[in-house]
């Protein structure tokens, strides 16, 4: 069985090759950056934050899509779930723009339902079908 805490050879002794582990361009103890940190260093990309997250507005999303307007709310639901995707691998400005739009498209969902429902109300408040006022025969 092998011991997992197995303390490594000293550096005099020759156990053949250096290994790319063992270059000194790094401190001992301290790994050489991955394939895509290189990358991003070669090519100054990186992916720190650039402020906060956008707001997602996705449960306005969902309410607005199930209670005012379906279209639109499956559009804004569509755009919230793009921000949290788009924040993670780092398009912080996409993100920002798919929060814009959800927020948009929730606002008009609203006022779409409202108006809906206004007009409904006045539809069947107008095509009262009592016979309180009818001459009798």
């Amino acid at each position: 069985m092998a011991d997992k805490h197995r303390v490594p050879p000293p550096d005099d002794e020759d156990w053949g090759e250096r290994t790319k582990w063992q270059d000194s361009s790094f401190p001992p103890h301290q790994e050489p950056p991955s394939q895509s940190q290189q990358y991003h260093q070669q090519w100054g990309q990186t992916h720190a934050p650039q402020g906060p997250v956008p707001e997602s507005y996705m449960t306005p999303a969902i309410l607005v899509t199930l209670l005012c307007f379906l279209p639109t709310g499956i559009a804004a639901i569509v755009f919230a779930s793009q921000v949290s995707a788009k924040a993670t691998t780092g398009d912080y400005q996409g993100a920002a723009q798919a929060s814009r739009r959800a927020r948009i498209l929730i606002l008009v969902s609203v006022g779409v339902g409202v108006l809906f429902w206004l007009i409904l109300i006045i539809a069947l408040s107008a095509s009262d079908t009592s016979t309180e006022y009818m001459p009798a025969p």
